[in-house]
């Protein structure tokens, strides 16, 4: 992955957790959510942040597969969206 490309996941994802905090405070946001969606976006972009992912799903199993089937549910979104994509071409 390319320094920009890294740098733009950082970014997305960092937008995305701050936009959580504030909807854990804010009835009209889904904060878990948001959280959610800014944390598969950091560790896409940061080793770190993986390693910390995968060391809480190992120690909370209950949240940690929850997480793991949020994580499922938007890779077969972004994989179906891809496949749109490629039958209007």
């Amino acid at each position: 992955m390319g320094k920009l490309a890294r740098i733009k996941w950082l970014f997305i994802g960092g937008a995305f957790v701050l936009l959580g905090i504030v909807g854990l405070f804010l009835p009209i946001l889904q904060g878990i959510l948001f959280i959610v969606i800014g944390i598969m976006c950091l560790a896409k972009g940061s080793a770190r942040v993986r390693t910390q992912k995968m060391r809480f799903k190992k120690r909370f199993p209950r949240i940690g597969s929850k997480l793991s089937i949020l994580e499922e549910k938007a890779r077969a979104w972004r994989e179906k969206r891809r496949a749109k994509k490629a039958a209007k071409k």
